[in-house]
């Protein structure tokens, strides 16, 4: 335990150099944060055809800076992460949505006042976010460590992919970035090269996704196989047409004509297809299934449907994981991350 307050007095005291504030401050004030992410509501048919998805969750209010007039959806782990900051380590998130372009100058401005002590984005490499960061949010905010109310920027990559080069410098474009945080141990090597490179990862395991109330029972389930993920191609959700028995396959849209040649092939081969079902429903949904199948292919996530279908107790013997996808099997029988260690890590 020492040892433990020791080295959180030590971060802390680092945290408090690198961003100009006192250790007294950061434990008695809040520390302003911002988040930036890219979300295209489905509504708006205009936006929708981009291919950068979103993850839908439990939604959140909408702040002044999220301009666009839909609910926002967030991987629900992820949200209850952002919720336990603002709860339990004196921060206040600020989320912007920068696929409205209104919202951008306003963030920058921000910025440029130096009001954020820290600021972190969700996306891959070469998407709006990443793009976007490394062009303008990156150029504005101080570049030496050591100059008093410094602003830390972070990426979480959402992705599995290696960060590829700069192509001026030829480094990986990670380097940019203070800290990266990655979702699993697979990438551990990925990021070797990075000085600041942590793991964060939780779903709401506790509270939407909980064991209590969603008995297992030993006889005849709903359903012998569901799949669950967006209609994109690197889910290959079309695996399940070579199970036998009663399949379904829970999912919510990506490109509108891919999405449509996804599901109509599921439907032709006599697959029930459910669109958004709500992550309240999944527990009782996961307790009525003799296999969830994860058939993605490396690129293609799955991490927090496994973690989420064990969270509401679905055994890791009862989950089938392609064979080719390596990076899943950290998740059948390592821990069920929750939110509190999501949030702690960051």
């Amino acid at each position: 335990m020492a040892g433990e307050a020791a080295m959180r007095m030590a971060i802390l005291w680092a945290f408090a150099i690198m961003t100009g504030l006192s250790t007294e401050s950061c434990g008695n004030e809040k520390i302003d944060i911002a988040f930036v992410f890219y979300y295209i509501p489905d509504s708006n048919t205009e936006l929708s055809r981009s291919p950068y998805w979103h993850d839908p969750g439990m939604p959140v209010k909408l702040t002044a800076h999220l301009r666009l007039s839909h609910s926002l959806f967030l991987p629900s782990g992820f949200r209850r992460a952002l919720e336990l900051l603002e709860q339990e380590h004196a921060m206040i998130v600020h989320r912007f949505n920068i696929a409205d372009e209104q919202v951008r100058p306003t963030l920058e401005q921000e910025i440029s006042r130096k009001r954020f002590s820290f600021i972190f984005a969700k996306g891959c490499w070469h998407t709006p976010v990443d793009k976007y960061m490394r062009s303008r949010i990156l150029r504005l905010k101080p570049k030496s460590m050591k100059e008093k109310n410094n602003t830390i920027a972070g990426l979480f990559p959402a992705c599995s992919s290696a960060p590829p080069p700069d192509e001026e410098t030829g480094e990986p474009i990670s380097l940019v970035y203070d800290v990266i945080y990655y979702d699993k141990l697979w990438l551990r090597g990925t990021f070797s090269h990075h000085p600041l490179a942590i793991h964060a990862f939780g779903v709401d395991a506790g509270k939407t996704f909980r064991a209590s109330g969603n008995q297992r029972s030993g006889g005849p389930k709903l359903f012998d196989y569901v799949s669950v993920g967006i209609f994109a191609p690197w889910k290959r959700h079309e695996n399940i047409l070579d199970k036998n028995g009663s399949r379904l396959v829970v999912g919510y849209g990506w490109r509108p004509q891919e999405s449509s040649e996804v599901i109509s092939a599921l439907f032709s081969g006599g697959v029930a297809v459910w669109q958004n079902l709500h992550p309240s429903k999944m527990c009782l949904l996961y307790m009525n299934t003799e296999k969830l199948l994860m058939a993605a292919n490396e690129l293609g996530g799955g991490e927090r449907v496994i973690l989420e279908a064990r969270a509401c107790g679905l055994p890791a013997q009862d989950i089938e994981v392609a064979a080719d996808n390596h990076k899943i099997l950290e998740f059948l029988d390592g821990p069920i991350y929750n939110a509190s260690y999501y949030s702690s890590q960051v």
